[in-house]
């Protein structure tokens, strides 16, 4: 597995969207995002229905399989990747509003959720 990728800061939605956004290296200036719109899914066929993962900008649409949530780094697999994460930045608050959301994300178990 690669390297963990340094998490300075991680943003939360819960509105329409759930969204849960990690950016990556010093600065921030990427991002791994993981969405979910559930009032948009019955659109999607079956088996595109779930949580997009995005990271870098013309990657082919990947979708969330499993979460690994640790105390200090969470490990994020999707169709297409996986991304090892370094959290150890990230105050409390933020990573338990982050696993609320993707606990929300998951609720028809279309993803592994571990930890937290």
């Amino acid at each position: 597995m690669a390297a963990c990728q340094h998490v300075p800061f991680l943003t939360v939605e819960d509105e329409d969207d759930w969204v849960v956004s990690f950016a990556l290296g010093p600065q921030g200036a990427h991002r791994l995002t993981l969405v979910r719109t559930p009032r948009l899914e019955f659109m999607l066929r079956p088996e595109q229905r779930g949580v997009s993962v995005g990271a870098e900008a013309g990657q082919r649409h990947a979708l969330l399989v499993a979460v690994q949530w640790g105390a200090k780094s969470v490990d994020v697999v999707s169709t297409a990747k996986r991304y090892s994460l370094d959290i150890s930045k990230v105050d409390n608050a933020t990573c338990t509003a982050a696993l609320r959301v993707l606990g929300k994300m998951n609720f028809d178990q279309r993803f592994q959720l571990a930890g937290g």
